[in-house]
């Protein structure tokens, strides 16, 4: 056998393929304008197929918000560190694992965001501090700490957890930390993008933790 023979073979079939594809594209597109029956069983088909995406989202967030209550619980059940260089140890350690765990993929999000919340709580300025997050963490991670954050102020509200709940306007809007941290051109959201365009927002929490 010739060493072009498993070439050919590899193009005849890379053929047959792309004409059996053009071939039921031409089909479908056929079917699609002149066929009711045809169209009706689509629409059938996109509708179970958003039924199915809109049930898996909400199971989705179901199981992020049972997640986040026994994350909290946890968070309120360790010992905060009390010396400021215990405090910045502890803050640049939270900081670290966020990063690490949104890299992770969406999976880890929920122990990405507790591990932000975390440093949060030890924070001087936890407004600020949200507003960096804000701009240097995943968007669905930053999600899940907006909704950690509340959770905590409604436990602090509720009773026993109120030590550990963040200091100083917990449960602040969007529009309040847009406001608190007006953000200067656009800074990706994920975080290697962050380690590396946002160096200097972390360089400077990092002084003031």
């Amino acid at each position: 056998m010739s060493a072009s023979t498993p070439l050919r073979i590899a193009g005849a079939t890379a053929a047959v393929a792309v004409t059996g594809f053009l071939g039921y594209a031409v089909y479908f597109d056929y079917m699609r304008r002149n066929s009711p029956e045809f169209r009706k069983s689509l629409k059938r088909q996109h509708k179970k197929l958003a039924v199915a995406a809109e049930q898996q989202s909400k199971a989705e967030k179901e199981r992020n918000s049972k997640a986040l209550k026994l994350a909290l619980l946890e968070i309120q059940l360790e010992a905060a560190p009390s010396s400021p260089e215990q405090q910045e140890a502890y803050f640049q350690e939270q900081v670290a694992e966020g990063e690490k765990y949104a890299a992770m993929g969406p999976e880890y999000h929920v122990k990405s965001a507790s591990h932000f919340y975390r440093a949060l709580r030890v924070y001087p300025q936890p407004l600020e501090l949200l507003g960096i997050y804000q701009r240097v963490v995943p968007a669905p991670v930053w999600a899940l700490l907006i909704e950690l954050t509340s959770l905590s102020g409604a436990s602090a509200a509720s009773g026993p957890g109120a030590s550990t709940a963040i200091p100083a306007q917990p449960q602040a809007s969007v529009a309040d930390i847009d406001d608190a941290s007006p953000v200067t051109g656009e800074v990706p959201s994920p975080i290697s993008a962050a380690s590396q365009g946002s160096g200097n927002e972390w360089e400077k929490v990092n002084e003031e933790a």
